[in-house]
């Protein structure tokens, strides 16, 4: 069994990290770093529709100026297209070596890809107005079903700033992968891979035997700071016209949250704030909604109240790493003060009389 996770990233991490060689130099220490062939190829495409766009605008010069000026071209489009598509696929694969995932290019792979979007399975999005955008989504998540089906190792992690088509399903993809797969997959948004970088390695109680054990810090002060950011997300404090103290609930939730979600939520709240970055408040479902349980209440999350509630996240995660795992466990304990159970059935409710 391999000891290292996999670490496979979508094309928008690409765009992001300008200093990519770098950030993966870095993950290759922990993980082993795949690339899909989707993405290299959306990539390639993006950079040769740039160079259209300038071989088109030097045209344009061309004609402009045709009345006291020569313009002459060294090469054409589809010569200068050619050799970069070439020579960027060759650059990936030194890179990667045997670490890019294939896609098939045949006429079953189409048709499981059609065969998604009219039923509307992920990364496809199930919303009633929603178009039939996702194929090149749709085309990286079975060419990664294909691939950890018979390779590479068994718990992988991927990273994605597409919420519509993989984090807000993350769920269900989760559990087609571990039933495809028979492996296991986390799903991430992009910035996760700097908490990635940041956790220590854990020294084990034998490499040091006569190191004391690390005294406990004194968080007082920080237990209740926690506690009111966490709260912040939860509910607002304000004051009617008679000055009356009043709370009002940002939302409720149908499910419980558990750690591993709280942790995806954390993960990606600075991506979301700054998606929202000149709004006073945002609606919780927007951010705290990855399956479908979160339902909005009449109040939205102050701004302010998200800020903090980050600045908190980054304290922990920058003072008190070690005890990351027990800030997502108090936060999700907080959070789920806002849980709604469902109306238990009668106990004399026979099968005969359920609205099924």
């Amino acid at each position: 069994m391999a000891e290292k996770k996999a670490f496979v990233f979508d094309t928008n991490f690409i765009i992001q990290n300008q200093n990519l060689d770098e950030v993966l130099d870095k993950l290759k220490e922990k993980f082993s770093v795949y690339i899909t062939q989707v993405s290299i190829d959306e990539r390639i495409a993006q950079n040769c529709r740039d160079l259209k766009a300038q071989f088109d605008e030097a045209e344009k010069c061309k004609v402009k100026f045709i009345h006291f000026a020569t313009i002459s071209f060294k090469k054409t489009y589809e010569e200068e297209s050619e050799f970069y598509q070439k020579g960027m696929q060759t650059k990936y694969e030194n890179y990667f070596g045997d670490n890019i995932i294939p896609f098939t290019k045949d006429g079953e792979t189409l048709t499981t890809i059609i065969d998604r979007a009219n039923r509307r399975l992920p990364p496809f999005s199930a919303a009633k107005d929603a178009s039939d955008k996702g194929f090149k989504d749709c085309l990286l998540w079975l060419s990664m079903l294909a691939y950890f089906r018979d390779n590479g190792e068994d718990d992988v992690i991927f990273v994605t700033d597409d919420k519509s088509a993989f984090r807000n399903n993350t769920e269900y993809l989760q559990k087609e992968f571990h039933e495809v797969t028979g492996k296991t997959i986390e799903i991430h948004p992009n910035n996760y891979y700097k908490e990635l970088l940041k956790q220590p390695e854990k020294p084990t109680p034998e490499s040091n035997p006569e190191k004391k054990p690390e005294e406990l810090p004194n968080l007082d002060t920080f237990r209740e700071e926690v506690e009111e950011a966490i709260e912040g997300l939860r509910g607002v404090d304000w004051k009617n016209c008679f000055g009356d103290p009043q709370w009002s609930q940002t939302f409720t939730t149908s499910v419980p949250f558990n750690k591993d979600y709280t942790k995806t939520f954390f993960a990606g709240l600075r991506s979301d704030i700054a998606d929202h970055i000149f709004e006073k408040s945002v609606p919780a479902s927007k951010l705290l909604d990855f399956d479908g349980r979160v339902i909005d209440c009449d109040t939205e999350i102050p701004m302010q109240n998200l800020e903090k509630a980050l600045r908190i996240y980054q304290a922990v995660l920058s003072n008190y790493s070690q005890y990351s795992e027990q800030f997502f466990e108090a936060a999700t304990k907080i959070l789920n003060r806002n849980y709604k159970a469902p109306p238990a059935l009668p106990f004399d409710v026979s099968d005969d009389d359920l609205p099924f």
